[in-house]
């Protein structure tokens, strides 16, 4: 069962707009936030031209490893040098939150998936790399995206009073939450799907979309 269903809407069908693959969430005094929207995803050497979906700047390969998503579960494949734990990985396995994840002798990545009802996971970098474009950290989406105060949340902003939920319908991504919020200087409303360079601000709260 895809437990990310639980934040779905019963709204209306949404209004037209273009939908959202890959993006970076900018949360104002937080940080930038990559979201990888696919099944599949590649991590690798940030380097012109890459056709990886997490470019980090490290020693890698142009292709280093990949994550696949399947059901609710995240199975890892080793393309280069990979190690989970400390143990060299000789055969795609299942990733567990809490893991560390080794790319050849430097790159280290934690894996969590924090919340409870929610099949996304967050890729912390433990090590100083970082991706090209900068972010704090990688998000493999499922259908939603928590963004609050609290740890469990996949993004955690110490200040906000509110939860803000991120949910995909139909290939395409809205927000809901309790407090007031405006998307594009326009009140937020169900059907409000966001699109490459979206604004939403709320009276304790800011971010903006930024599409790859």
């Amino acid at each position: 069962m895809n437990t990310d269903s639980t934040y779905d809407s019963n709204a209306s069908s949404p209004t037209k707009s273009t939908a959202l693959s890959d993006f970076i969430i900018w949360v104002d005094g937080v940080g930038g936030f990559l979201v990888c929207c696919g099944l599949q995803n590649k991590l690798g050497q940030a380097i012109p031209d890459s056709e990886v979906t997490v470019p980090l700047r490290g020693d890698l390969d142009r292709v280093h490893a990949r994550i696949d998503t399947v059901q609710d579960r995240h199975l890892l494949h080793s393309i280069g040098s990979v190690s989970v734990d400390g143990y060299p990985l000789r055969e795609p396995a299942v990733l567990i939150h809490g893991q560390t994840i080794q790319l050849g002798d430097t790159v280290a990545i934690g894996y969590r998936k924090p919340h409870p009802l929610s099949s996304t996971a967050v890729l912390d970098f433990v090590s100083r790399h970082r991706t090209f474009p900068w972010s704090d950290a990688a998000l493999i989406a499922g259908d939603s995206i928590v963004l609050g105060s609290q740890s469990r949340n996949h993004i955690v902003c110490p200040r906000w009073k509110h939860e803000l939920i991120l949910f995909r319908r139909r290939d395409q991504w809205f927000c809901k939450t309790k407090a007031k919020a405006f998307l594009d200087g326009k009140a937020l409303t169900a059907d409000s799907a966001l699109q490459d360079k979206s604004r939403i601000e709320g009276d304790d709260f800011s971010f903006s979309i930024e599409a790859m």
